[in-house]
């Protein structure tokens, strides 16, 4: 896998959640997200290009270029190297056949912070953060810092291995049944659009502690508070719209596969619940949609709930007659289905990292974390929540001028006793 062995892999088929991403991208859905690390010292470009370099030749599956063939696309592995790019103030917008020379990710920097900015089909959040921890260890390294290789930063001195870039769905699928996906249609939050290549960005920073304990308090984890939270708020806003019929308020929750089978994969591995409540049943207290929240997440999250979601996806792919389409009509036919199924049945999407480890000796350097889904035109606002050392980072992106969502959760949270400082990249 890695470049300095002799049979070197020069192209990978798309994993099962890879494939819709290509088929629906567009100036409006570019399908970025992005990790970075704001470190304690101003980054050396240099050395961040070098370790770059080594950290692509130990994970090659983010070293490609996508290409089109006659049934699929799949990713070609690039040889050249991938040129470091400064910082901008509107992350996660769509890459650029010049300026990213066909990369599906950019690393970018700026003062104290390394940022990597990744196509959904080359990984998902996990395998991403994997990425970018090995390389901050390696340009630390670069710097004269020793970093050991644990907590899931990888050995740029090994070899690249087969199972870290392998496709694990139909692995864990199993012979499980497929489980029908047929959902109604959701309410979004509307507002101002914003201009074109523009993502308005508000973090709100937390002591893990304050919300561990109140979470704790209602006997439930930190996820299912935060979407409880992020449900109350979204039914609030609707509410205060008067619709004649509201619509169903769902949020959507990816889920890390890892959890339930083993993979060392640095590719997609995830899949997705989504709790919601309907107003057309009545008024929802906070403490109700916590319950819901609570109940719903340890009936949906569980192993045979999962593998049965993914088997619906992978019996799809292997289906012959799908497997026979020309890439011009299978892409016709994902974004009808992703038109149908894909954020027109969720409000938002609140994704949570969890708690980022990483060795002692890199805690010293790293400052902070954090985490950002990239824009959505269908849902306007989402959300992406990520913990390091005692601090919770909640980063809000949107394409719309009002903070109306953002703004009423930071509220809430303070509400319940939770303190929370709020910074934002627009005026």
């Amino acid at each position: 896998m890695s470049s300095q062995a002799p049979a070197a892999r020069r192209w990978y088929r798309l994993d099962n959640a890879a494939n819709v991403y290509p088929a629906v991208r567009s100036k409006t859905r570019p399908g970025l997200f992005r990790v970075s690390a704001t470190l304690n010292e101003p980054v050396q470009p240099d050395l961040l290009q070098q370790a770059l370099g080594d950290t692509l030749r130990r994970i090659p599956s983010f070293s490609v270029r996508m290409r089109s063939g006659l049934f699929w696309h799949y990713f070609r592995h690039a040889e050249d190297e991938l040129t470091i790019q400064e910082d901008v103030r509107n992350p996660c917008m769509g890459l650029s056949a010049r300026k990213d020379k066909g990369f599906q990710i950019r690393v970018r920097y700026h003062d104290r912070r390394i940022a990597l900015e990744v196509f959904h089909s080359v990984s998902d959040g996990s395998g991403t953060l994997a990425f970018l921890k090995t390389l901050t260890a390696r340009y630390l390294w670069k710097c004269g810092i020793a970093i050991p290789a644990t907590h899931g930063v990888l050995d740029c001195d090994q070899p690249a291995q087969p199972a870290e870039a392998a496709d694990d769905f139909d692995a864990f699928a199993g012979r499980s049944t497929p489980r029908g996906r047929r959902e109604a249609r959701a309410y979004h939050v509307s507002g101002t659009r914003v201009p074109h290549l523009t993502l308005n960005i508000t973090t709100g920073t937390l002591p893990v502690g304050a919300v561990k304990e109140e979470a704790r308090r209602y006997g439930v984890s930190i996820t299912e508070y935060l979407t409880a939270c992020y449900l109350h708020i979204l039914n609030s806003i609707q509410a205060s719209e008067h619709r004649r019929r509201p619509l169903p308020v769902k949020v959507q929750v990816p889920v890390n596969l890892r959890r339930f089978h083993p993979s060392e994969t640095l590719r997609n591995f995830s899949s997705y619940v989504t709790p919601g409540i309907d107003p057309t049943h009545g008024e929802y207290s906070f403490e109700e949609i916590l319950s819901l929240v609570h109940h719903f997440m340890r009936y949906e999250v569980t192993d045979k709930h999962l593998r049965s979601r993914v088997a619906a996806n992978t019996r799809t792919e292997q289906h012959a007659l799908i497997r026979i389409t020309p890439l011009f009509l299978k892409n016709r036919l994902i974004n009808l289905g992703y038109q149908l199924s894909g954020p027109a049945i969720y409000t938002s999407v609140m994704t949570n990292l969890g708690m980022v480890q990483v060795p002692p000796e890199m805690a010293e350097h790293v400052a902070t974390f954090d985490f950002h889904l990239g824009p959505s035109y269908t849902t306007n606002v989402d959300c992406g929540v990520l913990g390091y050392r005692d601090k919770l980072r909640i980063n809000f992106t949107r394409v719309i001028h009002e903070p109306i969502v953002e703004r009423a959760f930071f509220t809430f949270l303070v509400r319940q006793g939770i303190p929370v400082k709020v910074e934002s990249n627009s005026e």
